[in-house]
């Protein structure tokens, strides 16, 4: 890891670092079940993923060009989309979450992938093993997505107290890469009340375009064209997307019904759902369900 190279610190008010938000997805320290041949390529997009390998090797392949993590080195991997693959033996610490802006960009994004030796990355380890250890008392039996799993407030604040921990630990070792974050956007107060109401809007409701605008105090074609200034999207494909998060993360669940994600996610019935799931990633639910899970 070159050291010569540091990122310029960057401030900014507390109202702003107040856009970032940080969600830890999934971690573990295990050896995953081994194969006979090395794992299908995957496709990968939408959350920054860490990865010590103790045994093995991990190999990404992002615009382009191909990166690959041997025993004792860390691959971390940016938020855009990738390939990843792995040894038939592996063992992993890994770590996935999710750094974003009110405006959906990613803090660290740029510059990544990047192989770091575990020697020189010492607290990502530390920290990351701790999130790693917590996450199996409380939740024993998971091996995938936290998103949908349900702990007590104990558990839930020993991993609001780990996670700083963590992200502090990378926000250095991307200094000591050289590697710079994103910034925060300005946004229109407008437009971070309509984002607030798609948040917490019923993923099994269809999206009333005209309420949400009114509860804005805008008109829809107003709430439409700030929604592309900011967002590059619409309101409607920004509602999709969660619900496609919200159907990813439940199907990281190893024993997850296909129909009763539909139906929370509003379809009538799994053919429904699998067709609107296909259209979004190019896979199936049952595929997507069936790859292991780095």
């Amino acid at each position: 890891m070159p050291t010569t190279l540091r990122a310029m610190k960057i401030e900014h008010t507390y109202g702003e670092w107040q856009q970032l938000q940080n969600h830890l997805l999934w971690c573990y320290d295990h050896l995953k079940p081994a194969t006979t041949t090395p794992t299908e390529w995957q496709k990968i997009t939408g959350h920054n993923s860490a990865w010590l390998v103790r045994e093995g090797w991990a190999e990404l392949r992002c615009d382009g060009l191909l990166y690959r993590a041997g025993k004792g080195e860390w691959l971390l991997a940016p938020p855009r989309t990738r390939l990843q693959r792995f040894s038939t033996r592996v063992h992993l610490l890994s770590v996935a979450f999710q750094s974003q802006w009110l405006d959906g960009r990613h803090w660290y994004d740029q510059g990544l992938p990047v192989v770091v030796p575990g020697r020189e990355g010492p607290s990502l380890e530390k920290t990351g093993g701790r999130l790693a250890r917590i996450l199996k008392q409380i939740a024993p039996n998971v091996d995938g997505s936290i998103q949908q799993v349900r702990f007590d407030e104990h558990g839930f604040l020993d991993l609001l107290r780990a996670l700083p921990d963590w992200m502090e630990a990378y926000v250095r070792t991307m200094d000591a890469c050289g590697i710079r974050a994103s910034r925060p956007q300005a946004l229109d107060d407008r437009v971070t009340t309509a984002q607030r109401h798609l948040k917490t809007w019923p993923l099994d409701e269809p999206l009333n375009i005209s309420h949400l605008a009114s509860t804005c105090g805008i008109g829809r074609r107003q709430l439409e064209r700030l929604f592309l200034s900011h967002f590059d999207t619409t309101p409607h494909r920004y509602l999709e997307q969660l619900r496609l998060q919200t159907a990813c993360s439940a199907l990281r669940q190893r024993n997850a019904q296909i129909k009763s994600i539909a139906l929370r996610l509003g379809f009538g019935d799994s053919s429904h759902f699998s067709h609107w799931f296909r259209r979004w990633t190019g896979s199936s639910p049952r595929a997507f369900q069936n790859k292991l899970l780095f």
